[in-house]
């Protein structure tokens, strides 16, 4: 399952309201009548971060390894999911040759 702080676009230090307003944000950018699957996803990652004690368990009890994609998509984005001020982002094109298992 991917992270559900990098599918909603939140840092693990957010807050409730902060966590629902991504929420409403990215169920307008993938409704369910056009996308189906992105909207499962979008709404799987609310239910897991909604409240802070569910963030709480979800940090403490998830055993889930990361998938290849989310290691990625943090290290195209920081350690939290945002872009770093002044840091220097590493070129998208590297890591898909990456993916695709190219040298």
């Amino acid at each position: 399952m991917p992270d559900p702080y990098l599918t909603l676009g939140v840092q693990p230090d957010a807050g409730d309201d902060a966590v629902e307003q991504a929420y409403r944000d990215a169920i307008k950018r993938c409704p369910p009548d056009r996308d189906p699957a992105a909207f499962q996803a979008v709404r799987s990652a609310y239910e897991r971060l909604r409240t802070r004690r569910d963030r709480v368990a979800y940090e403490l009890f998830d055993t889930e390894p990361p998938a290849p994609l989310d290691l990625l998509r943090r290290a195209l984005t920081g350690p939290h999911g945002a872009a770093e001020r002044g840091a220097r982002r590493p070129d998208p094109g590297l890591f898909a040759a990456l993916l695709r298992g190219e040298d």
